[in-house]
């Protein structure tokens, strides 16, 4: 009997710790899919908006981030390379960190560039200090967990980051 009422009371526990609700994963879902989207029209400011703010403080703020995304992307541009297109998947469970929940999105951009395309697949990191109800997000692409949590400190060794694919080129035919 006494094993039977820990085993409840565990349950319930491990249930609480790990419970998301809809209205989180659509939240999740619907503010991954602005920064991918921000990424693909080139709106830096929503992308920005959308980043970590620790990480747009470790680029020397807002306007220092904006002015080196937009020079980056602005050497693509000028090569002929232009975002095509830009998905999301589906959330992994959340995690909680004391107050803060913590998933990972993998996400798939695409780019058009002379003779062909490039797609790419990586994974967002989602944070959210408010129960669920605003996101941001650090791109995990090609980083180890050591320079992560440079950037977040309380990040989760639970949560699971698929390693960066190789870029895979399709030529136009």
């Amino acid at each position: 009997m006494k094993y039977s009422f820990f085993f409840l009371i565990l349950s319930t526990l491990t249930f609480v710790a790990f419970a998301q609700t809809p209205a989180q994963i659509k939240a999740v879902k619907a503010q991954a899919n602005i920064m991918v989207t921000a990424m693909k029209t080139q709106d830096y400011k929503t992308l920005v908006k959308m980043t970590y703010p620790k990480a747009v403080a470790m680029a020397g703020g807002e306007a220092k981030m904006l002015e080196g995304m937009s020079k980056g992307l602005g050497q693509m541009k000028t090569q002929g390379i232009s975002f095509s297109n830009a998905t999301i998947g589906e959330p992994s469970t959340f995690i909680t960190v004391g107050k803060q929940l913590q998933c990972t999105i993998p996400d798939k951009l695409e780019m058009k560039m002379m003779g062909g395309r490039i797609s790419t697949s990586s994974t967002l990191i989602g944070i959210s200090d408010d129960k669920g109800k605003t996101w941001t997000f650090i791109d995990a692409a090609g980083k180890d967990l050591a320079t992560l949590r440079s950037v977040i400190p309380t990040l989760s060794d639970k949560l699971v980051i698929t390693k960066m694919q190789q870029p895979q080129f399709v030529a136009d035919k």
